[in-house]
């Protein structure tokens, strides 16, 4: 118990910046955003634990739960949400991007199939409602069939 004691009593200003680095490392290894708020906190303890203030380790433990707790409760409430993409974002996921945009026709359609230009791509195409479309056209992608466009 003496142990900890003296540790604890050796706690300054650059041992709480040491510990918040440490779970910030932690942090990036996880990914989570939940470390991040205690990483925080030790930051904000280390200076707390200024020489120039000589407040004992008891008090700084104390500053850095007091600080711990609400801003994990902000960082859930409110910081973490904004950070998150919803799901119609669109990050990583083209064909859900090229929902809306406009193609080019470069392959007539028979049958209602046929290929468009779609940036510098040709993608394998069918109409929405089965008709026939002239090479040059214009059209709006609707829906993404796994590597065919719907298009009207």
């Amino acid at each position: 118990m003496d142990i900890l004691s003296d540790i604890f009593g050796r706690m300054n200003m650059w041992a709480w910046w040491a510990i918040a680095g440490l779970i910030l490392i932690a942090e990036v290894l996880t990914g989570t955003s939940y470390l991040l708020w205690p990483a925080a906190a030790a930051f904000l303890t280390g200076f707390v634990a200024m020489e120039m203030f000589g407040i004992s380790w008891p008090v700084q433990l104390g500053v850095f739960a007091v600080l711990t707790l609400p801003l994990l409760w902000i960082g859930d409430r409110w910081v973490r949400p904004a950070l998150k993409l919803g799901a119609d974002s669109g990050l990583n996921d083209r064909s859900s991007r090229m929902i809306g945009e406009r193609v080019t026709v470069v392959a007539d359609f028979a049958s209602g199939r046929g290929r468009v230009r779609y940036g510098d791509t040709e993608w394998a195409a069918e109409s929405e409602d089965g008709s026939d479309v002239a090479s040059g056209q214009t059209c709006t992608v609707k829906a993404v069939k796994g590597v065919v466009l719907v298009v009207a």
